[in-house]
């Protein structure tokens, strides 16, 4: 296709031969066997020079647009490769979309503008789920158990804060520990949704001197705010849920105890997806 190119533009074959560095003969031999390949004439001949006839003029343009993108597919080829072009499949918990998450996506796009993002907000469980069948490069979760597929990373960690209805007794003033919330009914995560997060959210309870009395169980931070707002119990989330909530209750961080809430990045070690190795990068550069 580039000799036709080149002997389409030079309409002389021993001029095109000689900027080919190749002798007439070869290039001759090279235009006839494509001719015979399509089964049509592409170029009329005469002692002097050709001249393209009607299927050859149609059959240029078309091979400049088929070299040119032959071009760009090489190019992006190699940039997949590299991991710089190409889909991340991310999966998160709701409270990373108004904390950590936006800077590090951010920060993901200026370093490489052509991967592409898909993200999915699930809850721990279906994140893990989700790995394990393929279905997310990365995910972003609480409190995972450890395994010898999966590489781990903790990337945020911030305090709980009780969680109170807006006219709830209680106050930031006033307020001395958890046993204040002793006899008040909870509203908690499941186990269902991690064990580890589960138990450590009851650890606050238990480090006071009680058991916590569960009203309900939810997985979804804001159904949890919403319940709260309905007098239907306190609870225990991470403080950043007080910059995004519109309902009427109120926080009192809990500054004093050992438990603070963590978000871990989760990847499947024998994922090959290059773009997945320079998030990964990016993440080892995180403070």
């Amino acid at each position: 296709m580039r000799y036709f190119l080149m002997l389409a533009d030079e309409q002389h074959f021993k001029k095109a031969a000689e900027r080919l560095f190749i002798v007439q003969p070869a290039l001759s031999k090279q235009i006839r066997q494509l001719e015979v390949e399509l089964g049509i004439e592409l170029f009329e001949r005469n002692k002097r020079n050709v001249q393209l006839t009607e299927a050859g003029k149609f059959f240029k343009e078309q091979v400049s647009n088929l070299l040119q993108n032959f071009e760009r597919i090489k190019n992006e080829t190699a940039m997949v490769a590299g991991g710089e072009k190409g889909e991340l499949r991310i999966g998160y918990v709701g409270s990373c979309i108004h904390t950590f998450l936006p800077g590090l996506l951010s920060r993901l796009h200026s370093g490489f503008p052509h991967v592409q993002t898909y993200l999915s907000e699930m809850t721990s469980a279906l994140q893990l789920e989700a790995l394990q069948k393929g279905m997310l490069d990365i995910a972003f979760l609480r409190n995972p158990g450890k395994s010898k597929c999966f590489g781990q990373k903790l990337v945020f960690r911030e305090s709980f804060s009780l969680v109170l209805p807006a006219s709830h007794r209680l106050t930031p003033r006033n307020f001395k520990s958890m046993m204040d919330v002793q006899e008040e009914w909870f509203i908690l995560p499941t186990k269902g949704d991690g064990e580890l997060y589960h138990q450590l959210q009851w650890s606050i309870c238990e480090d006071a001197g009680f058991t916590p009395m569960i009203a309900h169980e939810t997985v979804h931070g804001y159904t949890t705010l919403k319940l709260v707002e309905s007098g239907l119990g306190v609870s225990l989330l991470p403080t950043s849920f007080k910059k995004v909530s519109n309902a009427e209750i109120k926080f009192i961080e809990l500054r004093k105890i050992p438990q603070m809430a963590e978000i871990t990045a989760v990847w499947d070690k024998e994922n090959p997806n290059p773009s997945l190795r320079n998030f990964l990068k990016m993440l080892e550069e995180t403070p």
